[in-house]
């Protein structure tokens, strides 16, 4: 059938042959696989062989070259984000592409040959060169004799003196770029060949590169060596030698001060008076910020900002963007429904800024070169001298993480007292004696002794924690820890809100079906499809937050049978080491019994009675209890569940990975740490918008 489809000829019996085919084609198809249903282009098959009759061979019609070049541009436009005169922007990439193509070798090797090369000969030169090269450990059947080499741009003759060591020791301040042209402007235009020429230099032959009190530095020093005798006119096969390149250089020792790139925030000041007037209402009246009022001010920021950097860095806006919340936090900061700060308050400014900066230099590269980064064996030098015991992350959002002092009276060996009464109720009574209220107080009593064992460095093992502190593998025990350990009764909190923000959120992508991808409109076809619960809500915001957020369901979730028992899960199941919610039932949505697991083992079971809210309370106390960072692979959800739900809203994030998997292509890449994901911060964002707009 392809045969005949790509032939350049084809009779009419053929057509009609291959018409039989394609209509069998479709029909054994169909039936072979009744469940799949067929697509445009299997309908389209039907019709090649009419198609073929009246235009002739449809291989003269094909468009694959045309796909082919289309291909480059549609690359181009999904991987610029920019939508603003794209036509423009894509002509242009495409003329630098034809001219890079054109230009045949775009880096030319880094030592060329100005002129012919000849074998060297050894015996040609006096001692001191020969002692010279075999120090240089050159094999002299691959050496070569040349009058002049262009290295890394610069060109290198007969009669080049070495002079940037000199230079560097009277200027040491003196950045590798200018010392190079300084020296290339002696050697090649002002024309000195020997050591001796450096004192006939003058203050004009320097003053375009260097500024006076530095020419004057410079020649007063080549006179008083001269007048010293200490530049002695050498042979030319000794002094001329060429330049090393700039790694050499920078390796030498220098006392010079480089100014960095964030010098010029001191001198910038925010235009204030560019605000455009309905900014300065919102402002005035603590208002928050319009959308569009508030992007124009945003490109007037960045247009002052580029008056003295043309490229600002992202801790350059950061900057920008605190002085500006810090005068109209309300109308700027980022801030929850219940009023509360998310993080600094101004990551979403900090992030509009830097967009705004990578969009006006999109077609500029000179504006987009960075200095050159710390070497890898650099960095791990500096980290490991700062390196701490504890990181950051174990006190996240914590209020009560290492208590210093002891309760009155109490000392280390009275706490383990309490400890072990702790332990024989537990095992005299099971869990359910947790209900008992002098256990709850003998836990209070005993956190610090708690704390002090889950803070330890190298961290215990999950299991060594629960043969000291069993309840700690309770829910009620977790949830009593966890709101002295942050000041937010889980519970209490989830049972509240989970209901009411999951009604918000199911809605939100209910009511823009057609906005989402087809993982989330599947997944709102079954929610649609599955009989109410009353967990059923709370469960199905959680599942499209995360198919929204490109994230797994067993990143976070683990499905098993309704009859599953905490052992058979440890035996039949491969758990993962960080906590997941195992859902016990047919599907996740209409599961009614959960677990916890962490470290591959069944650390918490949920009484039946309990709803989903609980479930979920435990497995998020646990990430806060126990120390443990957020699974990268989930990271978006839980910070979803932290800052929408629970409302814990520290700077910073509790998922400290520097590496992760690609939510579009599945391979491993680098992942940025920021003050609060952007992806969380944007689905908050695009929520409260479309439920402004709904409801006027």
């Amino acid at each position: 059938m392809v045969e005949l489809i790509c032939a350049p000829k084809i009779s009419h019996n053929e057509i009609g042959y291959l018409k039989f085919l394609t209509q069998e084609y479709v029909s054994v198809r169909s039936s072979l696989f009744p469940y799949e249903s067929l697509k445009a282009k299997h309908h389209y098959l039907l019709h090649y062989a009419d198609l073929i009759l009246h235009f002739g061979p449809l291989i003269r019609l094909w468009t694959l070259r045309f796909e082919s070049k289309h291909s480059y541009f549609k690359n181009c436009a999904r991987k610029l984000h920019n939508f603003l005169h794209l036509c423009k922007t894509l002509a242009e990439r495409h003329q630098m592409l034809q001219s890079y193509l054109a230009c045949g070798q775009l880096f030319p090797p880094k030592i060329q040959s100005v002129s012919e090369t000849h074998i060297h000969n050894t015996q040609l030169y006096n001692t001191k060169i020969q002692t010279a090269i075999r120090a240089a450990n050159c094999v002299t059947q691959s050496t070569s004799e040349v009058s002049g080499v262009v290295y890394k741009g610069t060109k290198y003759t007969n009669g080049l003196v070495v002079i940037q060591q000199e230079i560097k020791r009277v200027l040491p301040e003196l950045d590798v770029n200018k010392l190079q042209d300084v020296v290339n402007h002696l050697c090649f235009v002002v024309g000195v060949q020997k050591t001796q020429d450096l004192a006939l230099v003058e203050v004009t032959d320097l003053q375009d590169f260097l500024f006076p009190i530095q020419c004057r530095k410079l020649l007063m020093d080549f006179k008083q060596r001269a007048s010293r005798g200490q530049v002695d006119e050498m042979p030319i096969e000794i002094t001329f030698t060429p330049l090393p390149p700039h790694d050499s250089l920078s390796e030498q020792p220098s006392t010079s001060y480089t100014p960095s790139n964030s010098d010029w925030l001191s001198m910038f000041q925010i235009p204030w008076e560019r605000m455009p007037a309905a900014l300065l209402h919102a402002a005035s009246n603590k208002e928050k910020a319009p959308l569009g009022p508030r992007r124009e001010f945003v490109r007037n920021v960045v247009t002052a900002m580029r008056e003295l950097c043309p490229n600002p860095n992202l801790a350059d806006c950061g900057e920008v963007a605190k002085q500006i919340f810090s005068k109209h936090s309300l109308t700027f900061g980022d801030f929850s429904e219940e009023g509360e700060q998310l993080g600094k308050g101004y990551s979403s400014l900090q992030r509009q800024l830097k967009t705004r900066v990578e969009h006006v230099n999109r077609d500029n590269v000179a504006h987009r070169i960075r200095q050159p980064k710390k070497n890898t064996a650099e960095q791990e030098l500096n980290s490991c001298t700062v390196k701490k015991v504890r990181c950051k992350v174990d006190s996240y959002g914590c209020i009560n993480w290492q208590p210093t002092s002891m309760p009155d009276g109490e000392t280390t060996e009275s706490l383990e007292m309490k400890r072990k009464v702790v332990l024989e109720k537990f095992q005299s009574g099971g869990p359910h004696s947790t209900e008992l209220s002098d256990v709850d107080n003998l836990m209070q009593e005993t956190y610090i002794y708690q704390r002090q064992m889950i803070n330890s460095c190298p961290p215990p093992a999950i299991s060594d924690i629960e043969v000291e502190w069993p309840y700690l593998f309770t829910k009620r025990g977790l949830c009593n820890h966890f709101e002295i350990l942050t000041g937010i009764d889980i519970s209490s909190r989830l049972s509240e809100c989970l209901i009411g923000k999951s009604n918000r959120i199911v809605n939100y992508f209910q009511k823009q079906t057609l906005k989402w991808n087809a993982e989330v409109q599947a997944l709102l076809k079954e929610i649609e499809a599955t009989p109410a619960t009353n967990n059923k809500t709370a469960i199905s915001a959680i599942l499209l937050t995360m198919k929204y957020f490109k994230e797994k369901e067993n990143s976070l979730f683990i499905l098993v049978d309704e009859t599953s028992t905490k052992m058979s899960i440890e035996t039949e199941q491969t758990l993962p080491a960080t906590p997941r919610l195992i859902m016990l039932g047919d599907k996740l949505l209409t599961s009614s019994k959960w677990m916890v697991s962490i470290e591959g083992k069944v650390t918490h079971c949920i009484e039946e009675k309990l709803d989903f809210a609980a479930a979920l309370s435990a497995l998020f106390g646990c990430f806060y209890v126990f120390n443990i960072e957020y699974q990268e692979s989930a990271s978006a959800t839980l910070e979803l569940i932290q800052r929408f739900f629970v409302r814990i809203n520290p700077e910073g994030t509790k998922c400290a990975a520097k590496s992760g998997t690609s939510r579009k292509t599945g391979s491993t890449v680098k992942r940025k740490v920021q003050n609060v994901n952007p992806h969380v911060h944007t689905f908050l964002q695009s929520l409260t918008e479309f439920e402004w707009k709904t409801s006027n």
